[in-house]
């Protein structure tokens, strides 16, 4: 249950609705910006969720289908962090899970340090391969005070859906970036052809740990509302994924291959693919200042038009 007094965590707004109720947690959604979310979110134990979600039996799965995280997203990761910071440096990657991107970029040149909650996963990445993760929940303080100022690049992918506190995770990622430094990250899309498909029982919405469910419009207002400049959003639908669903729903086997290449793009064009990527760096006095500008000069055309008016 929740409380029908409670606001939006993104913009305030109290035109809150019961999303749905599902057996262990319910989702409620903000009539005005969009966002599902879960409610009472300063009681959720984090640690707990971790615990009971990515422990040995989630990395057993990981490792058995360790080639599909490296063919399906891992090498896209790297490919976007060569093209955004081709001149590579120091990468932070925050919840690594067993660490096939940061295997990746550290055999691709970068010095490389991975903060992941999963005591499971941290083992496996040090078994397999050699990367000495730091096991915590992301918190500012598990990185020494040398270290802020330091990162190139800072990536999280599918870790903002998790975190309780967004604004003040993307405002302490602040800190340990390199003027001019980016965060790259990933989430899912509400907006999701998944989503569409399969409704309030898509797997996007049944996970718990899911603590937000961002759109590209509410995920743009987010890092506007934290003074980040956005370089690029797109949607990603990943053709294995989207093959699947559609065996599921059709009971068919066989799709003609050119239908299902043709609809993964068609969704990727309409951001309705399976996730949201966004690549984004802090916003420069200068930036903020021909903002601030532009919204004063509106604002005297706006005043010069009813003056006008009032003529």
């Amino acid at each position: 249950m929740f409380n029908m007094h409670e606001s939006c965590p993104l913009c305030h707004s109290v035109q809150i609705e019961l999303f749905h109720e599902y057996p262990s947690f319910s989702l409620i959604s903000c009539k005005d910006c969009d966002l599902v979310f879960r409610p009472h979110l300063d009681q959720l134990n984090a640690i707990e969720i971790v615990t009971d979600i990515y422990d040995a039996d989630w990395v057993a799965m990981r490792n058995q289908y360790a080639k599909k995280t490296f063919t399906e997203h891992a090498i896209f990761n790297i490919l976007l962090l060569e093209m955004w910071c081709p001149a590579k440096g120091k990468l932070l990657e925050i919840g690594p899970g067993t660490g096939e991107m940061l295997y990746l970029a550290r055999e691709a040149g970068w010095q490389v340090i991975g903060v992941e909650p999963s005591p499971a996963s941290c083992a496996y990445a040090h078994d397999r391969y050699g990367l000495q993760l730091i096991h915590s929940l992301w918190d500012a303080s598990v990185l020494d005070e040398e270290l802020k100022g330091s990162f190139d690049a800072i990536v999280f992918w599918h870790v903002l859906e998790h975190i309780s506190n967004p604004k003040q995770y993307l405002e302490e990622l602040k800190e340990f970036l390199k003027p001019g430094g980016k965060i790259l990250f990933s989430v899912p899309n509400k907006k999701s052809f998944t989503n569409e498909l399969l409704g309030v029982y898509s797997p996007l919405y049944t996970e718990s740990d899911h603590l937000f469910h961002y759109s590209r419009n509410n995920l743009q207002s987010l890092l506007q509302q934290g003074a980040w400049q956005v370089l690029t959003i797109f949607s990603r639908e990943e053709t294995n994924r989207l093959e699947s669903h559609l065996q599921k729903i059709t009971g068919l086997t066989d799709l003609p291959l050119t239908d299902i290449m043709r609809l993964s793009v068609m969704l990727q064009s309409a951001f309705q693919g399976h996730e949201i990527f966004c690549i984004a760096t802090q916003q420069s006095q200068n930036t903020t200042m021909n903002e601030q500008e532009v919204n004063n000069a509106d604002e005297e055309t706006q005043a010069d038009s009813f003056h006008g008016c009032e003529k």
